[in-house]
């Protein structure tokens, strides 16, 4: 069963980033990451929140990308998230057409 929250450490564990790194980022994109903080202040964060911090480590680390891009490119994936499960979707039945063929051969 998956969990609610998950405490900053281990955020950082699963996305093997420092805390420091995690918290920043939180900071800096404070218009997409929302963590609920509890009654001491400590963050939590969901699995929404913890899907945003991967695809900002994926554009910093693995693309390159400067903060500011990385912000511009949180603004329009939704709607590129919509995009690639239309596609998803697409392949699929595609595939399973192909499949249906295959098995009629």
């Amino acid at each position: 069963m998956e969990k609610l929250y998950y405490t900053i450490s281990e955020t950082s564990s699963m996305l093997e980033e420092s805390v420091t790194t995690i918290r920043y980022w939180s900071n800096t994109f404070s218009s997409f990451l929302k963590p609920a903080r509890n009654a001491k202040g400590n963050r939590r964060y969901t699995a929404k929140d913890i899907e945003v911090l991967k695809k900002i480590k994926y554009y910093t680390r693995d693309c390159g990308l400067s903060l500011e891009a990385v912000s511009r490119k949180l603004s329009g994936s939704e709607q590129m998230d919509q995009r690639l499960m239309q596609i998803k979707d697409s392949l699929l039945r595609i595939r399973a057409h192909l499949e249906q063929i295959r098995n009629s051969l």
